[in-house]
């Protein structure tokens, strides 16, 4: 396929799915999988943790980068990695390339909502750091991320897809009216 107009509107839905899920997977193990606080660092855990990795395609890239399992590194390769296809903010700035090769606007400007809101998650997901994540919550972080992924489907939606109604303007005046 041709990398036009057509071909970054699927680029850009596939990355914010991808970045959605990417934060749903990790969220449901951080949330649901662990039986109880005895279980972090035990080996039960290090197996929940690994098959996160592996629910994501990123068990083997982590390993080869970081050997142990550990659950910031793991929070910090599927977050904030800028390399990994998979990780949420390699999705957002991948996104926001193909918004802006859809508006034609330049790069850290925004010519419509979609555009601004993508650039202000993907400044976030630049500057935050593992400790702060970790810190704020985790659950609430990925909550977060997810809410402002779902309000950019519905600004790209609200750009590009969505019916606006058009005014409609009388062409003659009104009969009996002064004017």
């Amino acid at each position: 396929m041709s990398h036009n107009e057509g071909w970054h509107f699927c680029r850009l839905g596939r990355l914010i799915e991808r970045a959605d899920k990417t934060s749903r997977i990790l969220d449901t193990k951080y949330y649901l999988l662990l039986p109880s606080l005895d279980a972090v660092g035990s080996p039960y855990d290090d197996l929940m943790w690994a098959a996160v990795l592996r629910s994501t395609s990123a068990f083997e890239m982590y390993r080869k980068r970081f050997q142990q399992i550990s659950p910031d590194k793991i929070v910090e390769f599927l977050v904030l990695d800028r390399e990994f296809p998979r990780a949420i903010h390699h999705c957002v700035v991948s996104a926001e390339a193909s918004m802006h090769a859809i508006s034609g606007s330049p790069f850290r400007t925004f010519a419509n909502p979609a555009e601004q809101q993508l650039g202000r998650l993907c400044a976030e997901l630049n500057y935050i750091q593992v400790r702060e994540i970790i810190n704020r919550g985790l659950h609430e972080f990925l909550d977060d991320i997810q809410a402002r992924l779902n309000l950019v489907g519905d600004a790209i939606h609200n750009s590009f897809f969505a019916l606006q109604p058009v005014p409609v303007m009388p062409q003659y005046p009104a009969a009996g009216s002064d004017a």
